[in-house]
Parts: C-alpha cells; structure tokens; sequence
C-alpha cells in the first residue's frame, strides 16, 4: 500500500473516532526531546513516558515520517533528513497531526482512538522523541506552533565514544542503520540522523563521522531554540541527570506540568532498550586515540551549548 493512502486511512479512521477539537487538545503543548544520537534520550524517554499523566506514540515517530514521501530522504526536495517548515505545507501539518493523533496512547498503553474522551479526562502530556527532531525544530515547530523542548547533551568524549560503538555494531547487524544502501554512501548504510554535509565524510573514519553528527546535532539544536521564547525549552545534560537524578527530574517534571510524587532515585541505575553497555565516565578512553584530535573542533559548539544554558537559567 501507498504510504501516503496509509496515512490518509488512518486520518479517516481517526475523525470517525474523535473530533477535530479533541485531536488538537490531546496535542496541545507537547513536549519534544532534542538531542545527539547516544546521549541518552532513549533513557530520559523511556523514563518520562511511564510517569502519570503523560502520553506518546508508543515508540519514536519513524514510522509517521515514513508515511510521506515528501519527508524522505529519497526525495529531490530532501538532501538530508534536516526538514524547515517549507516541508510542512497544510495538507501534510493536518495529516501529521492525525497520524500522531491516532498512534496515541497514555502511559498505561490506552490509546486516545478508542475512548478520546475519556482519554481527555485524564489530560495527559504528549511527549515525543526522535533523533531526527535535532534537524527538524523549523519543521515541528510549525506542525505543532505550542510545542516546548527539552534540549539534553553530552560531553563529547562519552558521545562520540557510544556513536562510534553503534555505528560499529550497526554495520555488522543493521541494528542503527536509519538509511541502507544511502546512494553515494562509501558504506553499507547510514546510522542515526542524517545532518546536511554527510557527503563530506565519505571516505571519513567512524571518528570523523560521529564528531560530525554530535556537533552538526547540537549546533542545530542551540541555533534554532536561541530564535524561541525561554520559556519554551528546557535544557539538562546527560552528566547532571546521572548525578542528581532527583533535582534533575524534578525540574523537568515541572517544566512538564504535570504532578508526579514518585522517587526518581533508580534513573541512573537503569538502561534504555538501546544502551550497548552500562553509563562509565571512562568509556570512552579506549577511543582517547580517535576522539582526542577532534576534540578542538568542536569547542565552538560546547561554547554554544554552555552560553546557551546560561541564557535559560538567567529566567529561572
């Protein structure tokens, strides 16, 4: 089936189901995380979706994306999978918003298609992530205009070191290999986001690559949240979260708005369902060789990140 028709279908079935007001309310205001690949948002994800009062798709949102052509790498209007808000014309905001809509589900797993109303009743927070929002913020934030951001980074060392080990793993498995067969690529495929420039590192080590994809993620990241008003994103590291998971949490659970009385003492201690080994401070030493060159790089988009947060935190 034409993907396009699937996702005209399932807007069909959902206005059958739910009111134009009930869909736009059930979005209102969510919530998307904006990160690097490997910097630990699967985990903060993972963790905010099982509190009381929030709401999701039931995974990331590729399979949304993929039901419009237009969207598509493939596609002559698309180099990378860096979208603006030319891409998101009427009739592909209202069909985005409905395939969002009719994924839907609370943190229990009840989907808003089956009972809107009383899925309303609870009014949960929908939140969103996807490695390839780091690219798309002009995009979503025209598809969604109320959405607010959580912006979570990583020292470059651990980040560069945990994409180095999955592109590794992914082109032995396929596992994290977002584009196959990417024509003109040197390799068997592409891994994770796929920023604007990608041709340049043909030929480039796994080294190369990774340093690009955190710095060309989270350069797009602080340029594009310094055009929004501060009181629509928040911005956490990875590190912080590891190590005052509580106050870290608190915070976010407040920028959320939503009322959560449980302990968040066992984040630092569990995995999410992509983590390839443990969170170690010194992991990434093996690499040290690899990472260490680049390193002064990328001192200009840290500085971003850093002035950044300063900006953010002169409100609070």
């Amino acid at each position: 089936m034409d993907p396009l028709h699937s996702a005209i279908q399932q807007s069909a079935a959902l206005l059958s189901r739910a009111s134009r007001n009930q869909i736009d309310t059930a979005l209102k205001s969510p919530i998307i995380i904006l990160a690097a690949p490997r910097s630990g948002s699967t985990l903060l994800f993972e963790y905010l979706t099982r509190l009381h009062g929030t709401s999701w798709i039931g995974g990331e949102s590729h399979q949304v994306f993929r039901h419009f052509p237009q969207l598509r790498v493939e596609s002559a209007a698309v180099n990378s999978a860096s979208l603006n808000e030319r891409h998101a014309d009427p009739k592909c905001r209202q069909l985005f918003r409905d395939n969002m809509a009719y994924l839907l589900r609370d943190h229990q797993g009840q989907r808003f298609i089956e009972n809107p109303e009383l899925f309303l009743n609870k009014t949960p927070q929908f939140i969103e992530k996807t490695p390839r929002n780091a690219l798309n913020i002009p995009f979503l934030n025209k598809i969604f205009p109320d959405a607010r951001f959580i912006f979570l980074h990583r020292e470059p060392q651990a980040n560069i070191a945990s994409i180095i080990e999955a592109w590794t793993l992914g082109l032995q498995t396929g596992r994290f290999m977002t584009f196959p067969k990417l024509p003109g690529w040197d390799r068997p495929g592409w891994c994770f986001l796929l920023p604007p420039g990608w041709r340049d590192l043909i030929g480039g080590s796994l080294a190369e690559i990774a340093s690009f994809q955190w710095q060309s993620s989270n350069q797009t990241i602080v340029d594009n949240l310094r055009q929004l008003p501060r009181e629509r994103y928040s911005i956490v590291s990875y590190e912080e979260a590891l190590t005052t998971p509580q106050s870290t949490l608190n915070k976010l659970v407040n920028f959320l708005g939503i009322k959560n009385t449980s302990s968040h003492k066992n984040f630092a201690s569990e995995l999410s369902t992509t983590a390839l080994t443990a969170p170690c401070n010194r992991k990434w030493e093996k690499h040290r060789s690899e990472i260490e060159p680049l390193l002064t790089t990328l001192s200009t988009t840290r500085s971003s990140i850093d002035l950044l947060t300063t900006f953010r935190k002169s409100t609070n």
